[in-house]
């Protein structure tokens, strides 16, 4: 196990420090976290329900459905279960693009500068790294697009790459972290789908 967390590390360094120029550093945060996405989201909504009628409403309602579902309860509960720091919070010189506290240099002392009595607490749930909830969302999101609409994931999965790849370049996230984020959300949306489903036609 300790060369699979060796190997996480060395691919989150790479992503997060080698591949740093300044194109990314504008592209990636706003891939994260941006102003357009609540108005984006209402008006691929509407078309949806406008353009998809019964389909549309059907998709949306899966999607209204399962999205905070598999984010409040999977998500959440894995996180808390694992408690897995964010790499800012362990590792030191994180690059945080875009990060409010103007520093790329984001993390606390390492333990060995810390007292060797300090005692070492659980990670808030915001600051726990395991799994990502922003890939599990977004794969979550492209697979129940994928079974209603499948001429979707030309886009969604671009989409949901760029923001997953975009968590590990901003430092909040390490690979496996997204890894696991994304294999859970397309996991868990799949499943629901299909029993809600199977539910209905019962």
């Amino acid at each position: 196990m300790h060369w699979m967390q060796e190997l996480d590390a060395a691919l989150f360094r790479f992503v997060n420090l080698t591949l740093i120029n300044p194109v990314f550093d504008v592209v990636m945060p706003f891939a994260s976290h941006n102003a357009l996405f609540g108005p984006l989201l209402v008006l691929a909504v509407v078309l949806l329900v406008w353009k998809g009628r019964a389909r549309g409403v059907l998709c949306v309602l899966m999607l209204a459905l399962i999205l905070p579902l598999g984010d409040g309860l999977v998500c959440n509960n894995v996180k808390h279960a694992i408690a897995r720091p964010r790499p800012y919070a362990v590792l030191p010189d994180v690059h945080r693009p875009g990060s409010s506290a103007g520093s790329d240099r984001m993390a606390p002392p390492l333990p060995s500068q810390q007292g060797p009595t300090a005692p070492t607490p659980l990670p808030q749930a915001s600051l726990t790294s395991m799994p990502s909830a922003h890939a599990a969302n977004w794969f979550a999101a492209t697979m129940i697009l994928l079974i209603y609409y499948r001429r979707s994931v030309r886009f969604m999965l671009p989409a949901a790459i760029l923001v997953s790849f975009s968590r590990i370049y901003n430092g909040v996230h390490y690979p496996s972290d997204v890894l696991v984020g994304a294999v859970l959300g397309a996991g868990y949306a799949a499943a629901a789908v299909w029993s809600l489903n199977a539910l209905w036609q019962s």
